[in-house]
């Protein structure tokens, strides 16, 4: 188990630890707060407690239920967006035209639902703004702050990253994120964001760029997960023959188990098991 005290100090490149944390904190995301639960601060839960948190609140975005939460431990902060857990996120999902956020390059557009339901998160007196600056206003010292997010979440966590952007960000770590703007989307986003793709997870192709109409790239720094990785992820994303080629290998797949390769390889129990695995066979930090 990587604890918040085994990360690099002072370090925004890529780490093995950092990233099985950060994929800890996001499959977490799934698990709380249990259902029912108002937003806000709560209780830490034991799996929290165990990773080295010792305060976390919560945030839900009143409109396609999106939750998040912000975790601090003695070391960092971090803040973990949930990904696709119901229904109503599809809406979220589906609302793939593009919008302009104000005060950002006229040239930039980015997905409707995804920042639509980001400045739900974003925005009010128990907003995740506020928070943040509730718990810079605890510490005595400034601490680093990454963002992290599954699917879904990992979309709100690259809008974050890019609308919160400050001096405190250390990195933004997203596993099966799809795409999230056009080209100018990478410009906006100033902290190292670094992009986990397992294998065939089929999230990440989405959605498919259409020339002129819906120009969607992707951004960031990509880490690819083979199947069965052996050390750190590749600096590397598959183009579109490989894509193909895992398509049809899941489609053949399917026919003998019922199981569809790129959906299997996009769970976030799979990212957190590979990354897991590869942080402790390293004996030292990247």
């Amino acid at each position: 188990m990587i604890r918040t005290s085994d990360l690099p100090q002072l370090r925004a490149a890529y780490s093995d630890r950092t990233a099985a944390l950060m994929a800890s904190l996001a499959e977490l995301a799934y698990d709380y707060p249990p259902a029912g639960s108002a937003p806000g601060a709560a209780p830490v839960p034991p799996r929290l407690a165990e990773l080295g948190f010792h305060h976390v609140a919560y945030f839900h975005n009143g409109l396609v239920d999106g939750w998040a939460f912000l975790a601090e431990s003695a070391d960092l902060i971090a803040v973990a967006f949930r990904g696709t857990a119901s229904v109503a996120n599809w809406e979220t999902n589906l609302h793939a035209a593009m919008v302009h956020p104000d005060a950002t390059d006229p040239n930039l557009r980015v997905h409707e639902g995804f920042f639509a339901a980001f400045n739900k998160l974003y925005d009010g007196e128990s907003g995740l703004r506020a928070r943040l600056l509730q718990a810079a206003a605890r510490e005595q010292d400034r601490k680093p702050i990454y963002v992290t997010g599954h699917s879904l979440g990992g979309a709100l966590a690259q809008i974050a990253t890019a609308a919160l952007g400050t001096d405190e960000f250390a990195a933004c770590y997203t596993f099966g994120s799809p795409r999230v703007g056009n080209a100018y989307f990478d410009l906006w986003v100033k902290p190292p964001s670094y992009r986990v793709m397992d294998y065939a997870d089929i999230v990440p192709q989405v959605p498919l760029p259409i020339p002129f109409l819906y120009p969607y790239r992707h951004s960031g720094d990509a880490r690819y997960l083979p199947d069965r990785p052996e050390g750190s992820p590749y600096r590397y994303e598959p183009g579109p023959l490989i894509r193909l080629g895992q398509l049809i290998i899941g489609l053949i797949q399917f026919f003998g188990s019922w199981r569809l390769l790129g959906i299997k390889d996009h769970s976030i129990a799979m990212y957190a098991a590979k990354l897991a695995s590869i942080a402790d066979a390293r004996t030292q930090s990247r």
